[in-house]
């Protein structure tokens, strides 16, 4: 068996079989075959302290397919994903930051997102720098803009009629900067005009991504871990909707996936807590085999 250099690398520097499986995307019995392989000893068990905030980040981060990574930890208040490490006095990084710093070895100028179009993608290959615009262009292999450049566009996109933050998410720039330049340039403030017949499932259809599988993944606004709908100055459980939506009634009780994808909010997958005691009550029966 040949072992893959990067594998043996990390089984060298003492990491767990499941933590190297995570971090580079492989089975974790192949990087056990691996550790035999080699004659290194069984990784001890149990919770070990991380040796670094980037080590607490890979076990965190789980790899899915499109060599996309979601997190597991845990999140703000914005579900941010977001990683405590440190001795007594414990620091709050948030994953995007971290995963910046993995893979350009520098901090990032600005605030960073997933560049990907995956929702809270922590892929540290995907993560970009909002501020990278005003990095020197011998960074990052030359790739990067100049200010002026970056500014022009800003501007055209300001003369189209297009908000701050729509500006910012399309040029991947602080919304603070492009509202800095509209005062420059004398235009006037955006204004949203919401068309007053916006319902409920159509902001939820707005805030969903269907993937394969007939799954569906949540794009939209998240309350701690719940994804959340606001409509007519009250806040919706996305879960809830979705089911609504799909079985024509409202939910009894909570509202979970039964396809056992943690994150799908496909309405057709939710089950509320008459289903699960009539599903329980069949397998009771019947057995799992009907």
């Amino acid at each position: 068996m040949t072992v893959r250099a990067d594998v043996a690398e990390l089984l060298a520097a003492g990491y767990g079989d499941r933590t190297i499986a995570r971090r580079l995307g492989v089975t974790a019995i192949s990087v056990t075959t691996a550790r035999t392989e080699l004659g290194l000893p069984k990784a001890r068990g149990g919770n070990k302290p991380s040796a670094s905030v980037e080590d607490l980040f890979w076990r965190r981060a789980r790899p899915v397919d499109g060599g996309h990574y979601e997190w597991t930890g845990g999140r703000s208040s914005k579900g941010t994903p977001q990683v405590q490490w440190g001795g007594r006095v414990r620091e709050t990084h948030t994953a995007y930051r971290v995963a910046y710093r993995i893979r350009h070895g520098v901090d990032p100028v600005s605030y960073c997102f997933p560049s990907c179009g995956f929702p809270r993608c922590v892929a540290p290959e995907h993560i970009a720098d909002s501020g990278a615009a005003r990095r020197p262009a011998h960074h990052d292999g030359g790739r990067g803009r100049t200010s002026d450049s970056r500014r022009d566009e800003i501007v055209k996109l300001l003369r189209e009629g297009r908000s701050n933050k729509d500006i910012a998410r399309t040029l991947h720039v602080d919304p603070k900067r492009v509202g800095r330049i509209r005062a420059e340039v004398g235009q006037a403030a955006f204004i949203a005009v919401r068309p007053a017949g916006t319902s409920l499932e159509e902001k939820w259809a707005q805030a969903v991504r269907p993937t394969m599988g007939g799954h569906v993944r949540w794009a939209g606004h998240v309350r701690g871990t719940t994804p959340n709908l606001v409509h007519g100055q009250r806040n919706h459980s996305g879960r809830a909707v979705g089911f609504a939506i799909a079985h024509g009634r409202q939910p009894v009780g909570r509202v979970l996936p039964g396809c056992g994808t943690a994150w799908c909010v496909a309405g057709e997958h939710a089950t509320d807590g008459p289903m699960r005691r009539a599903d329980a009550l069949y397998t009771e029966l019947f057995g799992r085999a009907a």
